[in-house]
């Protein structure tokens, strides 16, 4: 079940890496913001990744849809500062990075490359937006595109500031739920110790 949507995980790693210096670099350190909406959503879950950048603790606090369940919230299990991911049976799949330096524009250029090829590794519909509204309200990066990588397309979202990197993928044969997505991101806090 888990390899399935990890082509396109490596996908967007690869990609992230080239081109560097083309859009807004974030902080690697980022620095503490509460959310924007304080209750948690009906049919949400508390959750917590916790990461450690320039030799701080920092925690992400952020409400899940239940369904999800946690795959990768063990500090030992993250990289470089801090990743934790969840994932649904359906292959829905929400990823959090701490101190994320590069920015999505670079991520845009590249998927930009593969759009309308055909086949396998195609995205369609990128739209890449550089000062948007995000995440307890900062301004940011959004990044969207529909992909169909090794037989599985979906619809994919990266939301970026402040060092801090949001991903969301939807596979095609289930319903979007942007709704769902909207949410995590009114509960996004940082706590910086």
């Amino acid at each position: 079940m888990h390899s399935r949507a990890a082509p396109l995980i490596v996908l967007i790693a690869a990609t992230s890496a080239c081109g560097a210096g083309s859009g807004p670099v974030t902080t690697d350190a980022p620095t503490p913001f509460s959310a924007s909406s304080t209750s948690t959503p009906e049919g949400f879950t508390a959750s917590e990744c916790a990461g450690v950048v320039g030799g701080k603790q920092v925690i992400v606090k952020l409400d899940m849809p239940k369904e999800f369940e946690p795959e990768s919230t063990d500090p030992t299990d993250q990289t470089p500062d801090g990743q934790c991911t969840w994932r649904t049976s359906e292959e829905r799949f929400f990823s959090v990075e701490i101190g994320e330096k590069e920015s999505l524009a670079d991520l845009n250029d590249e998927l930009k490359e593969y759009e309308d090829i055909g086949g396998d590794d195609e995205v369609r519909d990128v739209a890449y937006d550089a000062a948007t509204d995000t995440f307890g309200g900062l301004e940011g990066e959004r990044l969207g595109w529909w992909s169909y990588s090794d037989g599985m397309p979906a619809d994919c979202v990266h939301v970026q500031a402040n060092g801090i990197r949001v991903f969301w993928q939807n596979p095609d044969d289930v319903e979007q739920r942007l709704d769902d997505l909207d949410a995590v991101l009114d509960s996004i806090e940082l706590i910086r110790s």
